[in-house]
């Protein structure tokens, strides 16, 4: 994921949007090769415990077949039903450091937005740190799936699931070329703050691959005016539930709020929902989000 001010955190744990970052296991090579008599087994992966401080590091190593590796996670692992019966350390902006290390892991996995302080303590406490660097493009996703899958010993499991959604991106990119392009807007929060995809992020260059405009597309770190929203007054809107909120509460506050009440979408209907788990963690299901982008900006006429 891009880069966000920290001011703008609050948005985030609203919108549920964020974030990436992983960590996973090594294999025990050396010790195979040290012990000639004894039959390798193919891809024997050192028996290390790992905690997940991102959603997308959590569904990636369940999609390796890997996730039994797993021992913590954050509140925000909820794919798959799986990792819920996991403990949870709290939040991943503000996790139990405590929590954390009575899991005795081997290995955390880091965000962008885990404090420095924390990764100090857990490296003083002998956990392992991996920190993978946040994706600002759609093939960045391949990059945070192949690392985890080395890091595993699951190379060929991850590049199957790259070859995959691959293939699944080029279906949906090419029927995307044949349909009328919109002008599309999605509201990731609205209110005292405007947070949407800018033309810096990944979810804008999903936009594009699905054929649609995003009107955001000159604006930077996720942020957007109203004055902008109104002048450029797209043709649909795309929007995400409030954290904390259903669909249906987020959506009657957002068509009784002006300025957006006030916008041609808002009174033509035009407004749509996303899920935005899928959309915005990178990993193993951003093609099925591209194609939910897709249906979400086309409509019936994607079906």
């Amino acid at each position: 994921m891009p880069n966000i001010p920290k001011g703008h955190m609050s948005m985030i744990k609203r919108s549920r949007s964020f974030v990436l970052v992983l960590l996973v296991s090594m294999a025990m090579a050396t010790a195979l090769h040290a012990q000639p008599l004894l039959e390798k087994k193919p891809q024997e992966t050192e028996r290390l415990s790992i905690v997940s401080l991102a959603p997308n590091a959590t569904e990636t190593l369940f999609a390796l077949g890997v996730g039994d590796l797993l021992v913590g996670r954050t509140d925000y692992c909820t794919y798959p039903e799986e990792a819920l019966e996991l403990p949870s350390i709290g939040t991943l902006y503000n996790p139990s450091l405590e929590k954390l290390v009575s899991l005795q892991p081997d290995l955390a996995i880091s965000t962008a937005f885990v404090s420095d302080e924390l990764l100090q303590a857990l490296e003083n406490a002998g956990i392992e740190v991996m920190a993978l660097d946040l994706q600002e493009t759609f093939a960045g996703t391949y990059t945070l799936i192949r690392e985890i899958a080395q890091r595993v010993d699951r190379v060929k499991e991850g590049e199957l699931i790259i070859l995959t959604m691959q293939n699944q991106v080029k279906d949906i990119v090419g029927k995307a070329r044949t349909m009328d392009n919109k002008r599309v807007y999605i509201m990731i929060d609205f209110g005292s703050f405007d947070g949407t995809a800018t033309g810096d992020t990944y979810i804008s260059e999903m936009l594009g691959m699905v054929g649609a405009i995003n009107i955001a597309s000159d604006a930077t770190r996720w942020t957007y005016s109203k004055e902008l929203l109104v002048a450029n007054d797209p043709d649909l809107i795309v929007l995400t539930k409030r954290w904390g909120q259903s669909e249906e509460e987020t959506l009657q506050e957002f068509v009784t709020t002006k300025p957006y009440s006030d916008l041609r979408a808002t009174k033509e209907g035009n407004l749509v929902f996303v899920d935005s788990d899928m959309v915005s963690r990178q990993g193993p299901r951003s093609a099925e989000a591209l194609e939910l982008l897709a249906q979400a900006v086309h409509g019936e006429q994607w079906l």
